[in-house]
């Protein structure tokens, strides 16, 4: 059954199930058979091989992609909507609370140190500026 009717993309138009975003920090996720997770790449959504049930995903955020120099790029995906009840089992994995995100592993300082130094603060604004986005 969908659950969303009138969220569409504004990339292409696509009715969705959850908007495109990138993720704050680290995520493993397991889709199980569930379709409909979908990555950006070169400019084109395209469709993510679903995990079975004994393998996950490993996605990088924006901050682990900027504390580590932009070596494994974070990227923009969405889950498109689907006519079944879909799940999914997600971890966020993050740094303490208290952990400095001003530089990164090889001292450059990160787009988040600009304004930020400890990452409570910058996740605190990250997901409030997301809770807005959705709501």
């Amino acid at each position: 059954k969908k659950i969303n009717s009138n969220m569409y993309s504004d990339f292409d138009g696509t009715l969705l199930r959850e908007l495109e975003h990138i993720d704050s920090t680290g995520t493993v996720l397991s889709t199980f058979s569930n379709e409909g997770l979908e990555v950006l790449y070169k400019n084109q959504y395209r469709t993510v091989p679903v995990t079975g049930e004994n393998s996950f995903l490993v996605n990088i955020g924006k901050l682990v992609d900027d504390l580590i120099d932009n070596k494994v790029p974070a990227v923009r995906h969405r889950v498109a909507e689907v006519d079944f009840d879909r799940y999914s089992v997600t971890y966020f994995l993050g740094p303490q609370f208290d952990a400095d995100i001003s530089r990164s592993m090889t001292g450059k300082l990160t787009d988040a140190g600009q304004k930020y130094t400890i990452f409570g603060e910058w996740i605190k604004d990250y997901l409030g500026a997301i809770e807005l986005f959705y709501y």
